[in-house]
């Protein structure tokens, strides 16, 4: 039997009510259940998506239901991922948040970004190990829906958005899908895929706060996505310091304070791993310095005491060192 969770059933119901379907009567005739475990990891599978779709569509609602089930998607549900995208300094900075498509939407749903030159394509995959159910046109334009939702929750009233292509021909009227999308569709293409212009990805967005940016992803990753990444001592420390930049001056025995490691212990688990704390110290400061540089319009010296440094100097000597070029050229490259 499938179930259902929390976020999903409010996303549902919200999709029905806007196209006058009875979901309780969709969900007892494909006997779903709410799943009442809490773990919103749990999916409903391709095959009962293709059902739910049939099932919808046999009565006859008033707008095309996958558009408006995924332009019905719950961001409420996880504020950590609203604050993460809203956050960003560059809509190219809160697209990253696709990349774990797979463990907060769907394990089946992957995007792929692609550089068109000129344009930028985001392609959406959908495999089914059984063959089944591959790029099921439904869960497809569902999931086109919830990413241009994405998109205007990013940046509301932006021109990103060129086209949209879809591999399969339409479901319905293709009047529907241009109400809908409010842009160009085209059908029965080489790929499922919302091309955007490349050059208005790196544009600087006006409610861009680097810091709860960060500490969102940190978040998103120790409590919504624990198993992503295998949890060494390292990875650690480079969350809690990407999560609270203030940490980024502190020495190692504050570090081991806040993780209630002994700074000995702490230091001796780390040469176990083959790092040391001034390594990992460094890697976090490289990175988020070309983050700062390329996604944000903070001036030199606000990005140097954002990173723990005593003094612009300071931070130009370092980066001299991580990229062979001063700051000011690094981000006069981008």
């Amino acid at each position: 039997m499938e179930t259902i969770n929390f976020q999903m059933l409010a996303s549902l119901a919200n999709a029905a009510r806007r196209c006058d379907i009875d979901l309780n009567s969709v969900m007892q005739e494909l006997k779903l259940e709410i799943d009442m475990s809490g773990d919103p990891r749990r999916r409903m599978s391709l095959s009962c998506f293709s059902s739910l779709f049939s099932a919808v569509e046999a009565r006859k609602p008033s707008q095309h239901f996958p558009l408006v089930f995924g332009d019905s998607f719950n961001f409420d549900g996880l504020p950590e991922l609203a604050t993460f995208v809203t956050s960003a300094s560059t809509p190219q900075e809160a697209m990253r948040v696709l990349d774990w498509s797979p463990k907060l939407l769907h394990p089946n749903l992957h995007f792929i970004t692609l550089d068109l030159g000129d344009e930028a394509a985001l392609e959406i995959k959908v495999p089914d190990p059984e063959g089944v159910n591959e790029d099921l046109p439904g869960f497809v334009e569902a999931s086109m829906s919830a990413v241009l939702k994405f998109i205007h929750l990013l940046s509301p009233g932006s021109h990103l958005i060129k086209r949209i292509e879809f591999r399969h021909a339409p479901l319905t009227q293709e009047s529907a899908y241009q109400q809908l999308l409010k842009t160009s569709v085209l059908f029965e293409r080489a790929h499922n895929r919302l091309v955007v212009d490349s050059s208005a990805l790196d544009l600087p967005l006006p409610g861009g706060i680097p810091s709860a940016h960060h500490k969102a992803q940190a978040v998103i990753l120790n409590r919504l996505l624990p198993d992503v990444e295998e949890q060494t001592l390292e990875k650690q420390i480079k969350r809690l310091l990407k999560s609270r930049l203030s940490l980024l001056s502190e020495p190692i025995q504050v570090i081991g304070e806040v993780l209630h490691i002994h700074p000995r212990t702490l230091q001796r688990r780390l040469k176990s791993e083959g790092k040391s704390y001034a390594e990992i110290l460094g890697d976090v400061r490289h990175e988020l310095a070309c983050e700062m540089l390329k996604g944000s319009v903070l001036d030199i010296e606000t990005i140097a005491a954002n990173l723990g440094y005593s003094d612009r100097r300071s931070f130009t000597s370092a980066f001299l060192k991580w990229q062979g070029m001063s700051p000011r050229e690094f981000r006069n490259q981008q």
